[in-house]
């Protein structure tokens, strides 16, 4: 097995500077990149004020927000639309709360493969702004995932959902690999969780590290969670009472509001996180804002995902100290916007309305 440094494209940076250890490699003219700085690899920041205040030895800051879509759903999306050009796929769909769909977008374009996008009417007028820009076919439903499930079904068009993809995970190992080569061993990493495709990736690059012998133990993981998203977190917290996080939870516009609830990876991610030693977290709406301000003003501005990464952090340092720890934030806080064209948006609540759509769409290929 070739070592860690041996498989490293040293000409590239970011999500192809790995390309050798992805599970189906992708050839290079099939590599896709938005511009020329894209797919460079972010940050590791460290603010002296927030090491202080928590009191914590190293603490790194991986600006997943500073992707060109906002987001390191990037890094999923750049893999999986690659693949897709090299499959000669012609049309993808997904359904998704935002950034998902925001990358998905941008790299479909570059691809000049069709796109629907299934969102959900609560989604982010900001996010919705960001798809825009690339034009993909936007479609609003309260049934947003089982609509994009049933197209993908009938029509046989690769559905790219994080949750049920598995070709989502490999882009995201890029993350473990890029942290690993620029800072060498961590002692812990705290991402927020979902369906977990990006922690499964994480572990999963982290697990070869190990096998390769460029790491002696796995960092230990942390899958931070809150709002209506806990499935992982309450198989660590024994005192988790469902009831009570929902009386101050419940519907809240918090994070992880429309994100996976009941990840059918859930058995992946606790594994792997009892393997490394960590720990599932639940945080609350206040922990959240108390984070956030704490990264507010030390001017990061991230979403309430990458807040509440932090947040975990600051619950479980109450009992651990950390040396050299991690904290993903993994998307970018968007300014509030107004100016969508709602003329470009199609509304579908049943098979029959989302079957127009697509009929449409292929009548005037023809």
């Amino acid at each position: 097995m070739l070592s860690f440094q041996d498989k490293i494209q040293k000409d590239k940076k970011g999500v192809w500077r790995y390309a050798r250890f992805y599970d189906e490699f992708i050839k290079s003219e099939n590599r896709l990149s938005l511009n020329v700085e894209n797919n460079s690899g972010t940050r590791e920041i460290e603010v002296e004020e927030i090491n202080k205040l928590l009191k914590v030895s190293h603490l790194y800051f991986k600006r997943e927000d500073e992707n060109e879509t906002g987001s390191l759903k990037e890094r999923s999306l750049a893999y999986q639309v690659s693949l897709a050009k090299q499959n000669n796929k012609k049309e993808l769909v997904i359904s998704t709360s935002g950034n998902a769909g925001i990358a998905a977008a941008a790299y479909c374009q570059k691809a000049k493969i069709r796109l629907y996008v299934f969102i959900s009417p609560e989604t982010e007028k900001a996010k919705i702004y960001a798809m825009q820009k690339y034009q993909p076919i936007i479609i609003k439903s309260n049934r947003a995932m089982r609509l994009a499930n049933y197209l993908s079904a009938k029509y046989k068009i690769e559905n790219l959902r994080p949750s049920l993809n598995d070709s989502s995970i490999e882009g995201f190992k890029s993350i473990a690999f890029e942290i690993f080569e620029n800072l060498g061993m961590v002692e812990a990493l705290f991402t927020f969780v979902t369906s977990g495709s990006s922690l499964i990736g994480i572990g999963r690059a982290y697990q070869y590290l190990l096998k390769t012998k460029e790491v002696k133990k796995i960092p230990k993981l942390y899958a931070v969670q809150s709002g209506n998203i806990f499935s992982v977190a309450k198989e660590f917290e024994q005192s988790f009472s469902v009831r009570e996080r929902l009386k101050i939870d419940w519907g809240v516009k918090g994070a992880g509001k429309l994100g996976t609830k009941n990840t059918r990876r859930k058995k992946e991610i606790v594994e792997l996180i009892k393997l490394s030693g960590g720990c599932g977290v639940y945080v609350g709406d206040d922990e959240v804002a108390a984070a956030g301000k704490i990264l507010k003003s030390n001017n990061i501005f991230t979403s309430l995902e990458g807040q509440a990464s932090l947040a975990g952090i600051i619950k479980v340092s109450e009992e651990n100290k950390f040396n050299k720890v991690v904290c993903i934030l993994s998307g970018k806080l968007r300014k509030s916007r107004d100016e969508i064209d709602e003329d470009k948006i199609f509304r579908a609540e049943n098979f029959e309305e989302a079957d127009g759509i697509y009929n449409k769409f292929m009548a005037n290929q023809k």
